[in-house]
């Protein structure tokens, strides 16, 4: 073994040994972790199953923050609160070593495409899922210490940088080649003044798609909540309903917006307006969030998600055909632009 290895076995004896179970008689399986740095492996003891994660270098903000130290808040913050994210059994964040609770295989992502989106309970289990998100937004916000993790706040300038920059720099600059014209930087920091003004404080998740959300056995787990912070809540509705990994049908994405909408003037009826006027916004910058990733990933080799740039650049035009999003004509021309580039891509995987 070497030494690595030896700290990785050291790490699952203390945790598994008093359990009674011999790791070297582990099975393991290398599992696939998405456009993340971490490893997983999911580690088999006859019935019995974990995940081990597995991140030692991860950046570290101004205040020597890790992304591991936010895994490990965030996760005992909300499960303290009884959201359903994974148990941690064991874990060694200076080391970047978790053994956390396997919720299987089963993606949201995976019960969508083999029901097919017109399948009446696929509406029903997002019913189930913008119940829980709106429980999280609210509840999730309570006691939440933003200090304890390395993620700003979402504001101007947050998304400035790290929504329509990195649209600008992991895409269309990174990716495509192509150039940002001035009045398209000029449009996109009136879009990013709109975010500001949004009513901020509550929970917000800022990766809450379907890749992210777990089914086992019927009932709803959440993974990947480290870039957890407090925001608007228009964010991860957003993420919900735009987002690639599924193209749900809009008359699907209409329903479940009305949905949470009612449930938000029952539960916070003086964020109603505020909410409908800053969602245009702020699902497009969410939506130019999702093509910056996919251009840094795919240009890094990870081509499984190329798949996703063309359902990602539909749901921006249809964006940018609303009210009040026509305004920004130089980026709606730019988008046209980049999806004519991407027209030979393949289509996202139907399973």
């Amino acid at each position: 073994m070497t030494r690595v290895s030896e700290e990785i076995f050291s790490f699952i004896s203390d945790h598994l040994r008093v359990e009674g179970i011999d790791p070297s008689l582990l099975q393991w399986e290398k599992l696939g972790g998405d456009g993340s740095r971490r490893d997983f492996y999911r580690l088999r003891y006859g019935e019995r199953s974990w995940v081990l994660l597995i991140e030692p270098h991860p950046p570290r903000d101004e205040k020597g923050v890790s992304e591991n130290d936010s895994y490990l808040y965030v996760a005992r913050h909300l499960r303290g609160k009884g959201f359903p994210v994974p148990e941690i059994y064991g874990a060694d964040h200076e080391r970047g070593l978790f053994l956390v609770e396997d919720l299987g295989d089963h993606h949201l992502q995976d019960e969508v495409l083999s029901r097919g989106r017109g399948d009446p309970k696929v509406g029903k289990i997002y019913q189930e899922v913008i119940d829980l998100l709106l429980r999280l937004q609210i509840e999730g916000a309570r006691g939440f210490d933003l200090a304890r993790t390395h993620n700003p706040p979402y504001d101007r300038e947050f998304a400035l940088r790290w929504e329509s920059g990195y649209f600008r720099r992991g895409f269309v600059e990174g990716f495509l080649g192509l150039k940002v014209k001035e009045e398209t930087r000029r449009e996109l920091e009136l879009a990013a003044a709109q975010v500001a003004r949004a009513p901020g404080g509550f929970f917000l998740y800022r990766d809450f798609q379907s890749r992210n959300i777990m089914l086992k056995k019927g009932k709803l787990h959440l993974i990947d909540f480290q870039g957890a912070r407090l925001g608007p809540l228009a964010y991860d509705l957003a993420s919900l309903l735009i987002d690639p990994y599924v193209e749900l049908p809009e008359a699907l994405k209409e329903e479940l917006f009305n949905y949470y909408l009612e449930r938000l003037r029952e539960s916070l009826p003086e964020q109603k307006e505020p909410f409908l006027r800053s969602y245009p916004y702020i699902a497009l910058h969410r939506n130019m969030q999702i093509l910056g990733a996919f251009g840094t990933l795919v240009k890094r080799g990870k081509n499984r998600f190329a798949p996703y740039i063309r359902p990602a650049l539909r749901n921006m035009i249809r964006l940018l055909d609303e009210d009040p999003l026509k305004e920004f004509r130089s980026l709606r021309a730019l988008v046209e632009e980049a999806n004519e580039i991407t027209e030979t891509f393949p289509t996202s995987p139907r399973r």
